[in-house]
């Protein structure tokens, strides 16, 4: 009997509730409670995917589609290429939303203000080093955690403010401190830019116009150095589309799932 499975990858320090509810069986991955020793690879987080890939709900789906949103979406990108697209990784179609090809802190550009097409944006490239400092992070989590390094599993469908900076400060109470530096080093190392053709899955990428971190171009060099992919401009989204523009992600995967 044949059955669809979505493999749903969320961004860093959040989690599945990111995404809408959809109405096929998910496989959902989250990191933000363990996490590997910081390292500039995506090695030990490609090996909890495929154990993820290894439960029967994916494994045994005749259709798949996978979701991966910011980090999500770049662990995507390095995983069909681990695979070659095949095996775990055999996919009928990607959703990459609000997530670039690498290097990620090359990319990022932070949106301090903008009208229509004019923004005011600032990179972060510089500031790694300090920021993913161990006794800056901790400092960071106990500031915004209520003096706490402990992890409060948060629902960001039950959020009030659902903006790119109350989800971000929310990401926060939702992941330990050590998790964050581990993702933020696997991320400094990321860059599949040219391999990018070797990704001939049909490819659907989400991007919004106030996206916080990256700015649109990041998103048209993806879908232009995918073989098989689509650009999609959501008006207003930001960078955490998949909350308030839930709508966008299901017609995306209902859009690849309708194609023979």
């Amino acid at each position: 009997m044949s059955h669809t499975a979505l493999l749903l990858l969320p961004g860093m320090s959040l989690n599945a509730t990111l995404f809408p509810q959809f109405d096929f069986p998910i496989v959902a991955a989250e990191f933000n409670r363990s996490a590997p020793p910081p390292e500039r690879r995506m090695e030990p987080y490609l090996e909890r995917v495929d154990e993820l890939a290894a439960q029967p709900t994916w494994a045994g789906a005749t259709r798949r589609v996978i979701v991966g949103h910011s980090f999500g979406g770049m662990l995507a990108l390095a995983w069909l290429l681990r695979h070659a697209c095949a095996g775990p990784a055999r996919a009928d179609g990607l959703v990459l939303v609000s997530t670039t090809a690498g290097p990620m802190f090359d990319a990022v550009r932070v949106r301090l203000a903008g009208a229509g097409p004019l923004e005011w944006r600032v990179g972060i490239g510089p500031l790694l080093p300090l920021w993913n400092n161990a006794t800056v992070t901790r400092g960071v989590k106990r500031l915004l955690a209520g003096g706490t390094l402990a992890t409060t599993d948060v629902d960001f469908r039950r959020l009030g403010l659902r903006g790119d900076l109350a989800v971000g400060l929310a990401g926060w109470r939702n992941t330990d401190w050590d998790a964050r530096r581990a993702y933020r080093a696997a991320m400094e190392g990321f860059d599949v830019r040219g391999r990018l053709r070797e990704i001939a899955v049909r490819t659907i990428v989400l991007h919004g116009t106030r996206d916080r971190l990256f700015p649109s171009a990041t998103a048209l060099g993806l879908a232009a150095g995918l073989p098989n992919a689509q650009l999609r401009i959501i008006e207003g989204a930001g960078h955490v589309l998949p909350l308030t523009h839930g709508n966008a992600v299901i017609s995306a995967v209902g859009d690849l799932l309708s194609r023979p």
